[in-house]
């Protein structure tokens, strides 16, 4: 059964190693981080997957990682600072079950992106409030409609599950929200930045889906997508989310919420 919803920004700068006091400027995302994790507590969550944006990404295809997951921040200059999770193999299964029954393509996989901070980032800032494995899915290039619908099927396989189960959807926001950006402004950043929260707010998966592709990329953004799935598995589920904290210290929005789907919990 599915218990809660969260969606996660992942960038590297939130781990002090890497981070070297820069973290002062988005203590609010760390706290919010915390909230996240006592809910994880709480509910006594017993399986759970991430949706990842920098795991295996491709044109046509979803991927689910059916080995233990490992990797590193080599790519952010710390090379010895490293992850790792046991798999749950059941989820993938699962997984590749649900999405074959709905015609979607999702691939079982051994390989992933060693540096994948959108799984990195959460499992570390998470640690010991995760359940002993988890399962990990990317999001694709497919369209904003087959997000939704992987996240349908997705919703439909751990809905069976007996334990409690939660669904985390990483992704940042506008990375180009202000002159900050290491990108630049781009004047329609906010506006786009506005839209997702408002959507979010309001579980309102259709106007994800019909926001301008085009534009999405042009604001660099990649929490959409992931967004999407999680809409999808919880829409059976009266979800209530909260918008826990958004912040943009460095022109880059970072937006932390939480969704119950459990009554009483509102």
């Amino acid at each position: 059964m599915i218990v809660l919803g969260a969606v996660l920004p992942h960038p590297p700068i939130l781990l002090p190693q890497i981070a070297q006091g820069r973290e002062a400027h988005v203590q609010a995302t760390l706290h919010a981080y915390e909230t996240v994790a006592v809910r994880l507590r709480e509910l006594d969550v017993q399986r759970l997957l991430l949706i990842s944006t920098h795991g295996i990404v491709t044109l046509n295809r979803f991927h689910t990682l059916g080995a233990d997951l490992s990797g590193n921040f080599e790519r952010f200059g710390h090379p010895g600072l490293t992850f790792e999770h046991p798999i749950d193999q059941e989820i993938a299964q699962r997984l590749v079950a649900a999405a074959e029954s709905a015609d979607l393509p999702l691939t079982r996989t051994t390989i992933w992106e060693q540096s994948d901070h959108s799984v990195g980032v959460p499992i570390t800032l998470l640690g010991d409030a995760l359940p002993p494995a988890i399962g990990v899915v990317s999001t694709s290039f497919r369209s904003p409609a087959d997000h939704y619908r992987l996240g349908q099927t997705i919703g439909h396989a751990l809905s069976e599950l007996s334990e409690p189960t939660a669904i985390i959807a990483s992704g940042d926001a506008v990375h180009r929200l202000n002159d900050d950006s290491p990108r630049g402004a781009h004047p329609q950043g906010e506006e786009v930045q506005q839209t997702y929260e408002t959507a979010l707010s309001n579980w309102d998966h259709e106007t994800l889906i019909t926001l301008d592709e085009s534009l999405r990329r042009e604001v660099d953004e990649s929490v959409i997508s992931p967004t999407l799935i999680l809409m999808g598995a919880l829409q059976e589920l009266d979800p209530i989310p909260r918008i826990l904290c958004s912040e943009h210290p460095w022109g880059v929005g970072y937006v932390t919420a939480l969704v119950d789907t459990t009554p009483g919990t509102h």
